[in-house]
């Protein structure tokens, strides 16, 4: 089974920060959480980090189609 994994990256302080945002049953539904989640804070900031990967997986994900971290994030700086 052909999946969409979109991951999101980013420099900060100079280490790369990740986020797994979900893994998608087809690209458009994977198309369509990175253009909602480019509107949310902390990914309006940095939209060049999102990622689409085509996996292959032999088992359907307990969560697929859910995107996590939905509302945005926010840098707490030390």
């Amino acid at each position: 089974m052909m999946l969409f994994k979109v991951m999101h990256k980013y420099k900060l302080e100079g280490r790369m920060e990740r986020k797994g945002i979900g893994i998608y049953s087809s690209e458009d539904n994977a198309r369509n959480a990175v253009e909602e989640l480019k509107q949310k804070p902390g990914f309006s900031d940095t939209q060049e980090g999102f990622v689409i990967k085509k996996v292959f997986r032999l088992f359907k994900p307990k969560l697929m189609d859910k995107t996590f971290w939905a509302d945005g994030f926010v840098t707490m700086y030390y």
